[in-house]
């Protein structure tokens, strides 16, 4: 029997807190500003729009956050860093494949790589606690639609 390889949670605590360094980066700030808080496409075509806006701000952004987790995900399924003390500390990417999982697909066979945040979707859905959390921000978001659509009605 092969001796398992024993974990070095010092190592894996150096690597998220250099993570949590890139992630406050000015410009990946902006870029995780606009993708979670600004960026809210109602279909497809707005993703897209976005997505394929080369030159854009936007794009730019866009394009930078998914990049930077889709990097964060394959380190942690190399085995790099341990994924349950990646998921106790990073929350962002289970919410950002969540507001986006739907476009992925149809954004993959459009554009040139087929591999596009394939590793965000393959982590975020990996175990039943990501699976969970990804069910809980989808929850959000509904309600969150439903606020605005309410507020909306309201104030006409």
């Amino acid at each position: 029997m092969a001796k398992k390889e024993k974990k070095n949670p010092g190592k894996d605590a150096q690597i998220l807190l250099h993570l949590y360094e890139l992630r406050r980066e000015p410009t990946m700030r902006k870029a995780r500003s606009f993708m979670t808080g600004e960026f809210w496409p109602q279909s497809y075509d707005e993703f897209k729009t976005v997505l394929f806006d080369f030159g854009s701000e936007r794009n730019a952004w866009a394009r930078q956050a998914l990049t930077f987790w889709d990097m964060a995900a394959a380190i942690v399924l190399s085995g790099a860093v341990d994924e349950d003390l990646f998921y106790e500390t990073n929350g962002e990417l289970y919410f950002l494949y969540a507001k986006f999982k739907n476009f992925l697909p149809q954004f993959r066979k459009e554009f040139i790589d087929p591999e596009f945040a394939t590793r965000i979707e393959k982590l975020a859905t990996k175990s039943i606690k990501g699976r969970n959390r990804v069910k809980r921000m989808e929850a959000y978001f509904k309600a969150r639609a439903a606020q605005q659509a309410a507020a909306a009605k309201d104030g006409n």
